[in-house]
């Protein structure tokens, strides 16, 4: 049985020029052996599947769901911290929410308190919102990275697939706000401990707040090893997974520090009146979005490392597509 990841080019005349072949210098350096030449060949297969799947377009749409998902998520975690009377664990969801978007929150931002009242009240409402958002956003995330891998359409029912989505945003989610929260826990913890253990010094709060970034970055690594590993419809080899989750991962972190200037510039920009903070949101989504998906490139780059690059075109020549149509109609 044949199985198609794309549809055919339908019947008429291109217009667009037809498809480029790779560069000699590609090629060549792609068939040497060495780490540089390895660097370019995957470098080359991942830019090439990241334009072919138009992974900007695809973020873009991701954007969207999440940013429709994110506020009432936060109301849904308040009203739930509200329900169970805990503030430690409201105090948890602030630091999240503040990790995730500085300046969000607090003096210059949304109260907390609010939020918590308004999610207790609208509980049922967000828990609604969040689903249908949610579930949008991992629908997105699913579609896109099964593009930028080749594979076909999840043939799985409507409501299987958005069930089985809801299931990987309960636990994916879940990482990604552990992952926000994990260094500050775990420098908490460990602070407390040496307090009571009568231990001080700079280098050993040197150590605390490494052992704060190794557990983050090892949470960012599980997230994009569920993400890139079980939603794209293809599972890639382990190495590839691997290296694809790890890059992955490092970049989140790298990007924090930018995307958390953006979110303050954001909030301290009054002038641009209430557009400012949902327009910085919106393009720190945009960038982890864009994030992923190139780890999802780089992952394929890794994976089909051993295909000779002129038998991998990703770009369909539109004439040959339709010749070889017609013979077979």
């Amino acid at each position: 049985m044949t199985v198609i990841a794309a549809p055919p080019p339908i019947p008429g005349e291109p217009i667009d020029p037809p498809p480029k072949a790779p560069p000699e210098l590609i090629e060549d350096l792609d068939d040497a052996d060495g780490g540089t030449t390895t660097a370019v060949g995957v470098g080359y297969r991942a830019i090439s599947r990241f334009n072919y799947a138009r992974s900007t377009l695809l973020a873009a749409g991701t954007a969207y769901y999440v940013f429709l998902a994110l506020f009432s998520l936060i109301a849904l975690a308040y009203g739930v911290t509200a329900i169970l009377d805990t503030d430690r664990m409201a105090s948890y969801v602030t630091t999240a929410v503040s990790e995730a978007f500085p300046g969000l929150l607090g003096d210059e931002g949304i109260d907390p308190a609010q939020l918590r009242a308004i999610g207790q009240a609208a509980s049922l409402v967000g828990l609604l919102a969040m689903l249908y958002a949610g579930s949008g956003a991992m629908v997105a995330a699913s579609g896109s990275i099964h593009d930028i891998y080749g594979a076909p359409l999840d043939p799985r029912s409507f409501v299987i697939k958005r069930l089985r989505l809801l299931g990987w945003l309960v636990v994916i989610g879940s990482l990604i706000a552990f992952s926000l929260v994990a260094g500050t826990v775990t420098a908490n913890f460990a602070n407390q401990v040496m307090d009571a253990a009568g231990i001080e010094g700079s280098g050993t709060r040197l150590l605390v707040r490494i052992a704060a970034v190794v557990v983050t970055l090892a949470v960012d690594f599980l997230v994009m090893r569920l993400l890139l590993g079980r939603l794209g419809g293809i599972r890639p080899p382990r190495k590839a997974l691997n290296l694809g989750s790890a890059i992955g991962a490092l970049a989140i972190q790298v990007l924090r520090i930018p995307m958390a200037l953006i979110i303050g510039f954001s909030v301290d920009k009054p002038q641009y009146s209430a557009l400012a903070v949902p327009i910085g949101i919106l393009l720190v989504i945009y960038l982890n979005s864009i994030t992923v998906y190139g780890a999802a490139a780089l992952t394929a780059g890794f994976a089909e490392r051993d295909v000779p690059i002129d038998q991998i075109k990703p770009a369909t020549d539109i004439e040959t597509a339709q010749s070889d149509i017609a013979e077979t109609t």
